[in-house]
């Protein structure tokens, strides 16, 4: 079983949010209406905790963009699915700082409670959009736990945390496992399957030329091309 978990950014028009770390609603929509035809289940990250069903799809938002919250939940809400929005909690209702030369404004709390009550699930991503990897695990936990009593006392449940960069160490785990979580998110060139870590689950990352073709490549024939590579006398 392999399960498609897919990290978008920005969900808006090339003319507001341009083409870095952006998808526009159009194609959004178009993504969750191919899975949902086919039958796909759309869940929240949180549910990854349990069992999953055979045929499910994620769809997960990095950094709580205003546009995110504004075109990306309309465009899922169009084709009748859910998703994930992780938020920087130093930062919410400012601009993405991190984002060096393109920051953009971040939704407010008032907007992610909205969020919250029609459905979506708004996650744990850190209280400064740190790179966990250079951190020791004491440092680590204080940026997640922070984060998670920030969420908190703006009476949003957080169930699960995603790892901004998708930067980690040997620590990771145990930092997120202390702050109570059972399932984080990370970055990978592949569907996750019921063998992954759920604290260090897989998710592929969506460009904003990715139609459905370029969706298929990167779920279907992108990860199988370094086992090809592999393969003594392949094609010959």
């Amino acid at each position: 079983m392999k399960l498609p978990i897919l990290c978008y950014h920005k969900v808006g028009p090339q003319a507001e949010e341009g083409r870095r770390l952006n998808i526009e609603p159009t194609a959004l929509t178009y993504h969750a209406a191919f899975f949902l035809r086919r039958g796909y289940q759309t869940l929240l990250a949180r549910d990854l905790a349990e069992d999953w069903p055979e045929r499910a799809v994620c769809f997960t938002f990095d950094d709580g963009y205003e546009s995110t919250l504004t075109h990306g939940l309309d465009a899922l809400r169009r084709a009748g699915a859910v998703g994930s929005i992780y938020v920087v909690t130093d930062a919410v209702g400012k601009d993405s700082s991190w984002d060096a030369g393109n920051e953009r404004p971040l939704a407010d709390w008032s907007r992610l409670l909205e969020a919250q009550t029609a459905g979506f699930e708004i996650g744990n991503h850190t209280k400064s959009h740190a790179r966990l990897g250079d951190l020791d695990e004491s440092r680590q936990a204080a940026e997640i736990e922070g984060a998670h009593e920030a969420l908190a006392r703006q009476g949003i449940e957080s169930s699960s945390f995603c790892l901004p960069y998708g930067s980690r160490n040997d620590a990771t785990p145990a930092a997120i496992r202390a702050a109570g979580y059972r399932v984080g998110l990370a970055l990978s060139r592949r569907s996750a399957t019921p063998s992954d870590d759920r604290l260090l689950l897989p998710r592929v990352v969506i460009a904003y030329s990715d139609r459905i073709p370029q969706l298929l490549y990167k779920l279907q024939i992108r990860p199988l091309l370094p086992k090809l590579r592999r393969r003594p006398d392949y094609v010959r």
